[in-house]
């Protein structure tokens, strides 16, 4: 029997897809800046639009300053999340790649 879900966030966020935390820790970004963590998404092995409904999803819930870790191997998210955040209102920090994939750090700004 195939599981159903309520609504088609309900289904791009279900929790064996996208893992959400809140463990602060800091960062230095290629420009010498260092920031906080205060919200981590890992959307590794997920597929276009889970990092993105993640990142609209996170964005609602966070607080003016707070910064977003979005961990993904998606190569289409890294060109479209920060194309998003603009639109959202919010300020791409930086994107990282890493051996595994790319972390990418999002500033609400409104």
């Amino acid at each position: 029997m195939k599981q159903k879900f309520t609504t088609w966030r309900a289904w791009l966020l279900r929790k064996e897809v996208v893992s959400v935390s809140r463990e602060l820790h800091t960062v230095e970004l290629p420009d010498g800046e260092v920031i906080r963590v205060t919200h981590s998404v890992d959307c590794m092995d997920t597929a276009c639009p889970r990092p993105q409904m993640a990142v609209m999803n996170m964005l609602e819930k966070m607080k003016k300053g707070d910064v977003l870790e979005l961990i993904t191997d998606n190569p289409t998210a890294i060109e479209t999340v920060p194309a998003l955040v603009m639109v959202l209102y919010s300020q791409h920090l930086a994107t990282l790649h890493n051996e595994d994939g790319w972390c990418i750090y999002i500033r609400k700004n409104d």
